[in-house]
């Protein structure tokens, strides 16, 4: 297709529904959501999932949705039609002692590598969200680290002590771990240049914390209405919750589907 304007999605509480976590996939997406990305599709917008998740979180809704093109872990990969932007990874000499501090505080940690997902060994709960885990000793840290992920319900828990690197709560009990000045705006501008498009001619739909920076790097930003109060502050159009339609009404109103 012709390429004239692009869109990116968050995935966790924007294209998944946040009540239906316990669901099968292709259940966590509206049905509305499907036709509203088919449809931008026929009118030369092209959908990007722009997402805290690392890349083989994404797998799943890309397939559902015939969608190729990523931002992951926060603005620290990007990929334009399946290719490789860019990676990028945490300091080694930062992440060793972000280590330590979570192993004498005991805290939930795991963590988005080059060769899978790492996780101490208090992070059972990470094998509900892959099998593909490696277990951390007491003396081992992972390499090329794209970002660290902590479960716990307060981001003050984390940036209380922790001043070398962005802490920022994406869920409630969920807190994402990356470098100062990354964000998914970074992944944003790489591929608007790839692609030639203007920011202008760029929409954002988010709803969590994380979806603010992509906010001040698109021609128009969409809150959802379950989003926090922070991104509807920030957004230039505010619209239902996922599961009230959301996306679809947001497309049909900023006119998208024209």
């Amino acid at each position: 297709m012709k390429i004239e304007r692009v869109a990116f999605f968050d995935i966790d509480g924007t294209l998944f529904d946040p009540t239906k976590y316990d669901r099968p996939i292709h259940e966590q997406v509206p049905d509305s959501t499907k036709i509203a990305i088919e449809k931008l599709k026929a009118n030369g917008v092209l959908p990007i999932i722009a997402t805290g998740r690392w890349k083989e979180m994404t797998k799943g809704i890309g397939e559902l949705l015939q969608i190729d093109s990523f931002i992951t872990s926060n603005g620290q990969a990007a990929y334009l039609e399946n290719d490789l932007l860019y990676q990028n990874y945490i300091p080694q000499d930062l992440v060793l002692p972000v280590i330590d501090q979570m192993r004498q505080r005991e805290l939930p940690a795991f963590f988005d590598t080059k060769k899978g997902i790492h996780i101490l060994p208090q992070s059972h709960h990470v094998k509900a969200y892959t099998d593909k885990v490696t277990y951390l000793d007491d003396h081992a840290y992972p390499e090329d680290v794209l970002q660290m992920m902590v479960t716990v319900d307060d981001v003050r828990l984390i940036s209380d002590w922790l001043t070398s690197l962005k802490a920022v709560q994406t869920g409630a009990t969920h807190v994402d771990i990356y470098p100062l000045g990354v964000s998914k705006a970074k992944g944003i501008d790489l591929i608007l240049q790839a692609l030639n498009i203007d920011a202008k001619d760029t929409f954002a739909f988010g709803d969590a914390n994380n979806d603010l920076e992509m906010f001040g790097h698109v021609g128009t930003a969409v809150a959802m209405g379950n989003g926090t109060d922070r991104v509807k502050e920030s957004a230039d159009f505010v619209t239902s919750e996922v599961w009230n339609d959301g996306i679809y009404k947001a497309c049909d109103k900023l006119g998208l589907f024209n």
